[in-house]
């Protein structure tokens, strides 16, 4: 990387990442901890997926995710803060094979269905 390449934020570009942190209240990894996902790999699929279905949406990414690195058994690993509805459409592009993640289908199919 140069000088040239590297990007200075402006204090609104500061401002609006501030404002869009404060609703990344969860982490992805978390789903590992749930047994929502069993590898990285898998968790990072369905991270892909998540984001995959905001952009056709149109819905800002800056709002619902961003990467973020963390220390886990002594070594750095990538890690996503989500809001709270970037994380559930994390959950429900999961592997439908764990518990978690297809008891959370069914109950979002049967939401659905009440209202």
């Amino acid at each position: 990387m140069t000088i040239d390449q590297t990007r200075t934020s402006t204090p609104l570009e500061n401002f609006l990442d501030s404002l869009a942190d404060r609703q990344l209240t969860c982490y992805a990894s978390d789903l590992l901890q749930q047994h929502g996902c069993e590898t990285m790999d898998e968790l990072s699929q369905a991270v892909k997926r998540a984001t995959e279905v905001c952009n056709c949406m149109h819905l800002p990414l800056r709002e619902n995710f961003k990467p973020v690195y963390r220390s886990k058994n002594g070594e750095v690993v990538q890690d996503w803060r989500l809001s709270p509805m970037a994380y559930m459409l994390t959950v429900l592009n999961a592997d439908a094979k764990t518990d978690l993640v297809a008891r959370t289908q069914i109950e979002m199919v049967r939401r659905f269905f009440n209202q």
